[in-house]
């Protein structure tokens, strides 16, 4: 018990200290193992655990989703919307289809806009920090 509550406590501090971008990118990890962890799990007709791993990448592309941030994001925030509704829209039902294909196709959607976003921390960690917004919000994302 104690155990489950340290690593609670841990994983919420860990969340509440990260900058936004590492925010964003830690969702897009969490959704694509939840996405590898479902296509194994519908392989192995686990469909009720299955359905719970597609549920919670939902969740988190849903958080992603409302999270953009359209005046500071204009088109980017607008083509983003755009991803994170396609992926939406393929994860219902996709645990009734016999072929796991479309697993693939949504993880590497998904592990390509991460390297994007990981590009874009990089990019703004050799940066010399000023008062801006966070870089998150500039790019139409809030944590």
């Amino acid at each position: 018990m104690y155990y489950s509550d340290a690593v609670n406590s841990y994983q919420k501090t860990r969340v509440e200290t990260v900058d936004d971008l590492k925010l964003v990118i830690m969702c897009y990890d969490a959704t694509i193992r939840d996405l590898e962890d479902a296509k194994k799990l519908h392989q192995g007709q686990a469909m009720v655990a299955t359905y719970e791993k597609i549920r919670h990448a939902q969740d988190i592309i849903t958080e992603l989703l409302v999270g953009l941030d359209y005046d500071r994001g204009g088109v980017i925030a607008q083509n983003l919307s755009k991803l994170y509704n396609f992926l939406l829209r393929q994860l219902v039902g996709i645990n009734s289809r016999k072929d796991t294909a479309m697993y693939d196709h949504l993880i590497r959607i998904l592990s390509e806009l991460r390297s994007a976003w990981e590009q874009v921390r990089l990019n703004s960690l050799r940066e010399v920090p000023v008062p801006t917004p966070a870089p998150a919000r500039a790019w139409g994302v809030s944590a």
